[in-house]
């Protein structure tokens, strides 16, 4: 009898030979592979879309589909003969990752000379966590095996439509949300091969317009596939983890309280889109649907805590925030002790500067007490406005607080990607859900604005909560946080 350590030893020998047999998809994972495939019993020919719920396994059951095509095996095991050269096209470089990172899951390894594991069907290739397959432009070569001498390569929308004009493909694959402006390159690198498009998204607050594509599904001329994890009932999202249970019996992949916790702490206004499956998201007055006045505390902080002083730069009345925030680093939990905002004039980067000294002095705060600076990109001038950038309130902050400019800190800038400022957002919103970050009684613009924002990006109220953010994100990312030290502080 084989014991159960040489039955898990055979299991991962098996997996590693062959991760696509091996794999157990969900009835929608399954029913997108065969999408559009020799097998598909409403073949037509149309461009395919599966608009899915957050975490869904879209991107899985995209690797799963592109390898079957490639070999011509499963469902594709009748499509036309020899090599195919397929595009991939993402958001960016960043929202590209975790599809590239699931093809490298499903690709069979062997130890290269070095020691490094490289695909066997595609041995040039290589994948870096975190940054994903590497090249210029990153590429899959296959090299042996039913997919011999066909390419996958990989682009992004903010490289446009001529990042592959002149290609001639036989799938182009977009990842996410497209813009319009691609889609008519998109329809001609196809056409020579008769080939295939496939599509699959989550709408989210960020996303293009997507009304073109919407209005394309509903008069037929894109085939869709439409998979929500939720589901409204008397006004509330409920969890329903039927999307989420593989085809072969083994237990869902997430469990309803796990989903139903995610629901929860999303803002109220993309629960649709990113649970729903919807092409909209709600209106609603709040966007930071769980703010609650309980979260307004005067409390003293736990010694131990990271002093962190973030802004916002503004050149218009009003605009420039800056907040100081208290961060414990152990239980993951925020203060918010003091706020600079507002005003019916706008500030130069001195007054900038000396507003966030006075602020730093009246909580009994030295400069050295802060761990970390951080200040949004520079605010441009316009109409004669003064430019205002990190480096000339640094060097006013310095001279207001009487320090050497050598001496005092760098104001870093915060991780800017695409998806960023719609997550950093729902960051502060599932803290609140969870009541890990209070906020003291004088901050009444980081009060006034989370009650009431309600997710327009121009509102002037947006500004305090785009400080906060910047402080929250780099505490919870560590990005620009090397060499952090945590100083003992009593200061309420």
């Amino acid at each position: 009898m084989m014991s159960s350590g040489a039955s898990l030893a055979a299991i991962g020998a098996a997996f590693a030979a062959d991760p696509l047999g091996s794999t157990s998809l969900t009835a929608p994972q399954a029913a997108w592979v065969l999408m559009g495939s020799p097998d598909d019993p409403d073949l037509d020919g149309r461009p395919l879309l599966w608009l899915g719920a957050n975490q869904i396994g879209k991107s899985y059951a995209q690797a799963a589909k592109l390898l079957h095509y490639l070999r011509a095996t499963g469902p594709y095991a009748l499509r036309r003969a020899g090599p195919v050269h397929i595009c991939i096209v993402s958001i960016s470089k960043e929202q590209i990752v975790p599809l590239m990172s699931k093809i490298w899951d499903l690709l069979p390894k062997e130890t290269g000379p070095g020691g490094e594991l490289r695909p066997t069907e595609a041995p040039t290739a290589r994948f870096e966590p975190g940054f994903g397959i590497r090249g210029k432009p990153p590429r899959l070569n296959f090299k042996s095996g039913k997919a011999a001498g066909s390419t996958v390569t990989f682009a992004t929308y903010r490289q446009g439509s001529t990042r592959i004009a002149g290609a001639t493909l036989d799938v182009l694959m977009l990842d996410e949300p497209p813009p319009e402006s691609l889609w008519g390159e998109v329809a001609l690198r196809i056409m020579r091969r008769a080939g295939q498009i496939w599509i699959t998204m989550t709408v989210t607050p960020d996303s293009p317009p997507q009304e073109w594509l919407a209005e394309k599904v509903e008069r037929g001329g894109i085939r869709a596939m439409t998979t929500p994890s939720a589901q409204q009932i008397d006004g509330r999202w409920i969890a329903d983890v039927t999307p989420f249970k593989p085809v072969d019996g083994s237990p869902a992949f997430l469990r309803k309280k796990e989903l139903q916790g995610a629901i929860d702490v999303t803002p109220e206004a993309e629960r649709a889109l990113r649970f729903g499956a919807a092409w909209t998201g709600s209106t609603v007055d709040r966007w930071l649907s769980a703010w609650s006045p309980d979260l307004v505390v005067d409390q003293a902080i736990p010694a131990g805590c990271i002093g962190v002083l973030s802004l916002d730069h503004g050149i218009r009345p009003g605009r420039q925030a800056a907040v100081l925030l208290a961060f414990h680093k152990p239980t993951s939990r925020f203060w918010v002790l003091d706020e600079v905002a507002g005003g019916d004039v706008a500030t130069s980067s001195q007054q900038d500067a000396l507003n966030i000294a006075e602020m730093l002095r009246r909580n009994g705060i030295g400069w050295e007490a802060i761990d970390h600076w951080i200040g949004d990109r520079s605010a441009a001038a316009t109409r004669g406005d003064a430019r205002k950038d990190n480096a000339t309130l640094r060097r006013y902050l310095a001279a207001h607080l009487g320090v050497q400019i050598d001496r005092f800190p760098r104001i870093n800038v915060p991780y800017k990607a695409a998806g960023t400022l719609t997550s950093g957002f729902r960051q502060l919103n599932a803290l609140y859900a969870a009541k890990t970050l209070l906020v003291h009684p004088r901050c009444k613009h980081v009060i006034k604005s989370s009650e009431g924002w309600n997710g327009d990006k121009r509102s002037p109220l947006k500004d305090v909560l785009d400080a906060l953010r910047y402080g929250v994100e780099t505490c919870l990312t560590g990005y620009n946080m090397v060499g952090a030290t945590l100083v003992q502080r009593t200061t309420r």
